[in-house]
């Protein structure tokens, strides 16, 4: 059961909050997406104008907006990313493959205050889609936990079935490589966590004499 269940509701900004996130006009000015740093730059901006700046009691304050943290993804070829929503301890959603080129294409396509809105647009679209997507589940468990309590199913009867289910998932996700394997172990462990799991694997194969690729 999750207890600390953070704000899933919709974020739409008035124009009183977008005017808070385009007050620095040294880089509002001419600004492009240029890679992920800038799609990140715009992120952490807006953590600090819409909520860290402002007191607990500021109408213009959003909560919510630091749930909200991007994970970039690139493999080389790209500049895609994922965006994550914490809602709860261990409780992180994430987005697909968010694509750069596709991002670069609208938001610079007009410098400046539009290319921020635009960047910041499609990650609260994102974030909301997710969050509205994670309600209507959360309504359908509830109602299916209940189901399966009256229809007398016990713990113990779904083992198989769930250890079946598990199974399949882990060989489509190996057997699609680090594309697919990467993400799902920042979803279960975090990316921190995750990328010092990298850091041991790889250690431990340097010191075996005859690791191969």
């Amino acid at each position: 059961m999750i207890d600390t269940l953070r704000d899933t509701s919709t974020i739409t900004l008035t124009d009183a909050q977008w005017a808070l996130l385009l007050a620095d006009t040294p880089w509002v000015n001419g600004f492009t997406v240029e890679d992920f740093n800038s799609v990140h730059n715009v992120l952490i901006r807006a953590h600090n104008a819409l909520r860290e700046n402002l007191f607990e009691d500021d109408e213009r304050r959003i909560d919510a907006i630091t749930d909200i943290q991007l994970w970039y993804v690139a493999d080389g070829r790209n500049d895609d990313f994922l965006l994550a929503v914490n809602l709860a301890h261990r409780l992180t959603l994430q987005s697909d493959l968010i694509n750069m080129v596709d991002l670069k294409d609208t938001a610079n396509a007009t410098p400046g205050e539009p290319a921020i809105r635009a960047v910041f647009s499609c990650l609260i679209a994102e974030r909301n889609e997710m969050c509205e997507a994670f309600a209507l589940a959360a309504l359908e468990f509830e109602g299916l936990v209940g189901y399966a309590e009256h229809r007398g199913i016990r713990q113990d009867d779904l083992y198989d079935t769930v250890h079946d289910v598990a199974s399949e998932h882990a060989s489509a996700t190996n057997n699609n490589g680090l594309g697919t394997q990467i993400p799902y172990l920042i979803e279960q462990y975090g990316h921190g966590n995750t990328r010092d799991l990298i850091d041991e694997i790889a250690a431990d194969k340097a010191s075996t004499p005859d690791a191969t690729d």
